[in-house]
């Protein structure tokens, strides 16, 4: 995460452009004035005043038609910030990723617009005027309750998973995400899910690289590493415990594989975070 959590207003930084692309950044935010389109995969919806837009890291997204009036108070999570917010939520299935695939506007009251910005008020301010060693948490902290709000909205309205998927490679590559949250600890192998699914590795990378902007390999891996880093926020397990249930062969393998893609130890991880003990 950059040294301060920003809220912006210069709608120019909006990560999503006039041509549908794959964002490594999400944004949350709410439309202030004017109106603009706002396409997400293959919905597509306006935005006009007290909608607010929540678009997750790897979604594919555009925006145009912008009026000369549009605005909009927002801020950007990147996939690695993301994927730290999950880790301390839980475990979320993959149908409430496709459900915010097409459920990404929420128009709000009056009231509720004004709760929105004050709450990108409140991270503005902790960016700014936190302890720099406990920032980043603070931030991530609330960040949590922000996108736990939208996980209790998707399990209140029972959304038929169904409804979500468009596509046989839609659904092929769903399939493929819920047996990778499923055995994702034990088998960490493409050619695993290529045969519980009955196609090629080869084919299996194409679909997944597809319809989620990432290649298989790398959806098996975020996944592994959010739950290492659940693990490593409970005190209660030491890392032998974490090597045991994560199934690397010795911690050795398990500190390259953590390092590799987080750029730190679990150790260091673990005193990062400022876990209370």
């Amino acid at each position: 995460m950059n040294e301060n959590f920003l809220i912006y207003t210069d709608v120019s930084c909006i990560p999503a452009k006039e041509y549908q692309m794959y964002l490594e950044e999400g944004f949350s935010g709410i439309c202030t004035g004017g109106t603009a389109v706002l396409e997400v995969f293959s919905v597509r919806r306006q935005i006009n005043v007290n909608d607010l837009i929540n678009i997750l890291p790897l979604q594919m997204v555009s925006i145009h038609s912008k009026s000369e009036d549009f605005s909009m108070t927002f801020f950007k999570v990147d996939k690695n910030m993301f994927f730290d917010v999950m880790s301390g939520i839980g475990k979320i299935t993959p149908h409430f990723f496709f459900c915010m695939r097409k459920n990404f506007l929420f128009h709000l009251d009056v009231k509720d617009a004004e709760r929105y910005l004050g709450f990108c008020k409140v991270l503005g301010f902790r960016s700014i005027n936190d302890d720099p060693d406990f920032r980043r948490e603070t931030i991530l902290h609330l960040l949590r309750i922000y996108y736990w709000d939208f996980y209790i909205y998707f399990k209140k309205e029972a959304i038929d998973n169904n409804s979500l998927i468009n596509s046989n490679k839609e659904k092929l590559a769903f399939s493929f995400a819920m047996y990778v949250f499923e055995y994702h600890m034990q088998h960490r192998s493409i050619a695993f899910y290529a045969d519980k699914l009955c196609i090629s590795p080869l084919y299996l990378t194409k679909v997944v690289q597809e319809v989620y902007g990432q290649s298989a390999h790398e959806m098996i891996t975020d996944y592994v590493i959010v739950e290492i880093k659940k693990m490593l926020r409970n005190t209660n397990l030491a890392i032998k415990d974490i090597l045991k249930q994560s199934g690397f062969s010795n911690q050795s393998s398990l500190s390259r594989f953590f390092r590799r893609y987080t750029g730190m130890s679990p150790s260091e991880y673990r005193k990062k975070i400022h876990v209370i003990i």
